[in-house]
């Protein structure tokens, strides 16, 4: 009996892991799906739905910062000052500064509202300019929500963490239909569904982060920078951020394109790709999280040699995964959309830009598992500097060619730029030998879409 215990906990531990996590992830997804399919009966395809697909990618680019680049720095740091000590002298004043990053960025999208909304092409409407001011007040609880979940990481909750980043979602869809059951819906109610979601969830993980450690919180260090191991948090931050940066950028100038191209285009795009990104948060992700573990538990000199053995099972999933979906990309979209306000002229335009989601997500899924082996051989500046000319030259391209192409060019451009830096760095990695041990870190592109 003891030797099933022993061989359980060597390989099927990680698997067990993985399987909850495609069990959580799996139910946000459901929950995700069905606030889509909600909004395509109710809503269908117009200029409500472009402006708040357009708008929200504001407040969801900053949580997928929270939940990306600042995780990855913020985590092991909060792990290292809790093996010293049984508070984290930094914490309280790291978020009081994030609250008011926060509350900066909502000003700032006040401020800049008449320009967002003439570059989505809704600055005449009533409805774009209440869709933004509802979903500038998202960034204060976006900030409480990253900093729990990255401390439930470093405590090792990683199911916790996943619940604490995919919870506001499923709040949002109960709380969208609850206003249809109440008879309350209206062209608002898509934001203020959001911003319920993230402010529930937000108030949650502020009296978390408080209840951690109350008596520091009274007495939060104001000159918080002066101390050594928030300095070392920042600088890791900024390195996690780079690539964060490039990627976000990437993503915003593709709304841009697809916001030049008529209207319902960027609501058909968020449609495909929620469909396209089933493969790399059901799939990708847990799986780069078992690799990427094994890898780190693995010596330095067989490290290379388990990186051949794990790549070709990704490479394999991932094809496997994509063709399902190009295969029933119709049979999928009739079943989650087609409903109401959406017939058969917004399935078009969404199996139009499907192809392209699923091959650039393909890519992003095989990147994944690269990025992870390259930051643990010590190679991550190698892998953020191909990265970011591969945004520049999808962005380059997107800009010049504005409004000539089928908008699924602005999306065909990025897996065709990132892919071929993909290529680079495989190959890299396949001449790669063992490198002195390094801590790991991850970019943060890799763990947003979600």
């Amino acid at each position: 009996m003891w030797q099933l215990k022993a061989l359980f906990r060597r390989r099927g531990g990680p698997l067990l892991l993985v399987g909850i996590a495609l069990a959580t992830s799996g139910l946000f997804k459901v929950a995700a799906f069905a606030r889509e399919a909600f909004i395509a009966d109710k809503f269908g395809l117009t200029a409500i739905t472009d402006a708040y697909f357009a708008l929200q990618q504001l407040p969801m680019t900053f949580a997928s910062y929270m939940c990306g680049a600042f995780t990855l720095a913020f985590a092991p740091a909060f792990a290292a000052a809790r093996r010293q000590g049984s508070t984290v002298d930094w914490l309280p004043g790291l978020a009081y500064l994030g609250i008011l990053a926060g509350a900066f960025c909502t000003g700032l999208m006040l401020a800049t509202a008449p320009l967002l909304l003439r570059a989505i092409h809704s600055n005449g409407s009533a409805n774009a300019s209440g869709t933004l001011r509802i979903l500038s007040v998202c960034f204060v609880p976006v900030v409480c929500i990253g900093i729990w979940a990255g401390i439930c990481t470093a405590h090792g909750r990683n199911i916790s963490s996943m619940t604490m980043t995919g919870l506001p979602f499923l709040v949002m869809t109960l709380w969208l239909i609850g206003l249809y059951a109440a008879g309350a819906l209206n062209d608002l109610s898509l934001p203020v569904s959001m911003a319920a979601g993230f402010w529930l969830v937000g108030l949650y993980a502020l009296i978390r982060i408080v209840a951690l450690q109350p008596a520091s919180f009274l007495r939060a260090p104001v000159f918080i920078w002066r101390v050594r191991d928030f300095r070392a948090f920042v600088r890791q931050l900024g390195a996690s951020s780079l690539e964060n940066a490039g990627f976000a950028a990437n993503q915003l100038l593709i709304i841009y394109s697809m916001s030049r191209s008529g209207v319902g285009i960027v609501s058909a795009n968020n449609c495909a790709m929620r469909i396209g990104l089933l493969g790399y948060t059901l799939m990708a992700m847990p799986m780069a999280q078992l690799v990427q573990a094994r890898l780190c538990a693995t010596p330095d000199p067989d490290r290379p040699a388990s990186f051949r053995r794990w790549l070709p099972a990704v490479v394999v999933l991932t094809a496997l995964f994509g063709a399902a979906l190009f295969v029933l990309r119709y049979p999928i979209i009739r079943t989650v959309y087609l409903h109401g306000r959406f017939q058969n002229a917004e399935l078009q335009a969404v199996a139009g830009l499907l192809p392209a989601w699923i091959a650039y997500v393909a890519v992003m899924s095989i990147n994944t598992v690269i990025a992870r082996y390259l930051f643990i051989q010590t190679r991550g500046a190698t892998y953020v500097r191909r990265q970011l000319i591969a945004y520049a030259a999808a962005c380059l391209f997107r800009l010049a060619s504005a409004g000539r192409f089928d908008p699924a060019w602005a999306i065909w451009s990025s897996a065709a730029a990132e892919g071929c830096a993909v290529l680079l760095n495989l190959r890299g990695c396949l001449s790669l030998r063992a490198q002195p041990e390094a801590a790991s870190s991850v970019p943060a592109a890799a763990e947003a879409a979600g």
